[in-house]
């Protein structure tokens, strides 16, 4: 049988901003198609991870691999351009443009030729989304929190990717759109869409996910099958040693 090799690894990965150091020698990887959760507390660096891998912040060439290619430091361009594409926490979306025209700016700017499934259009992203098409002609600025993250997911597939970080898409959202919004992560990674999933609801992304891994303090404190880990060994790896969930 032939090995799937990851998509995306790291390798002794540092960060920090200026003078502090935010990330110690982070080991991560994930295959095509794999949906990978990263858990932990506020300020625990998994954001910091995501933008270390986008380019966002600096990393010596040899700390982050696309297919084993050594892509570490590369400007944030240049990572869309090899198939990566960030949901942000925030959404960021741009105000006084529709949701269409949103979406549209990824087409004009989506890199040539996909990798895993085929390419992601406006008709499949409304597909995926089914609250969305009604609302196309409308400003993004009037739309609920739920509705704002499909937009900023779609503009992200719309890129189309062969790795989606996904920072916190969760955040400060109704149960009810979570669960629609989480419904749509298998139809993307089914595509062949690798999917980083950055979550602080820590069942949700076990139940969401293929692995998981939990940082704290910069550091990865455990790895493995999502479905294998118990809520034990989550609470001492996300809190620290001598710590459960209750």
């Amino acid at each position: 049988m032939k090995e799937i090799k990851p998509i995306l690894s790291t390798h002794g990965l540092i960060a920090g901003y200026g003078d502090f150091q935010a990330l110690f020698s982070v080991d991560f990887e994930i295959l095509p198609g794999e949906t990978v959760a990263l858990i932990g507390a506020n300020g625990a660096g998994k954001s910091t991870f995501l933008r270390s891998v986008m380019g966002l912040l600096p990393a010596a060439k040899d700390m982050i691999r696309h297919n084993g290619e050594p892509v570490g430091g590369s400007k944030p361009h240049a990572m869309v351009h090899k198939g990566f594409a960030m949901v942000p926490e925030g959404r960021r979306l741009f105000a006084g443009m529709s949701v269409e025209d949103n979406l549209r700016v990824a087409i004009d700017h989506a890199r040539a030729g996909t990798t895993g499934g085929a390419s992601w259009t406006l008709d499949r992203v409304y597909g995926l989304f089914p609250a969305l098409p009604s609302m196309r002609k409308k400003p993004v600025e009037k739309m609920s929190g739920g509705q704002q993250q499909m937009v900023a997911i779609g503009r992200a597939l719309l890129s189309q990717p062969n790795v989606l970080l996904c920072d916190e898409i969760s955040l400060g959202l109704a149960p009810k759109v979570i669960g629609e919004i989480y419904e749509a992560l298998p139809a993307i990674s089914g595509a062949g869409t690798a999917i980083i999933l950055v979550e602080q609801d820590v069942q949700r992304a076990q139940a969401a996910s293929n692995r998981l891994y939990c940082m704290l303090e910069g550091r990865i404190t455990m790895s493995g099958k999502s479905s294998e880990i118990s809520r034990d060994d989550i609470g001492r790896a996300y809190f620290g040693a001598g710590h459960a969930m209750g």
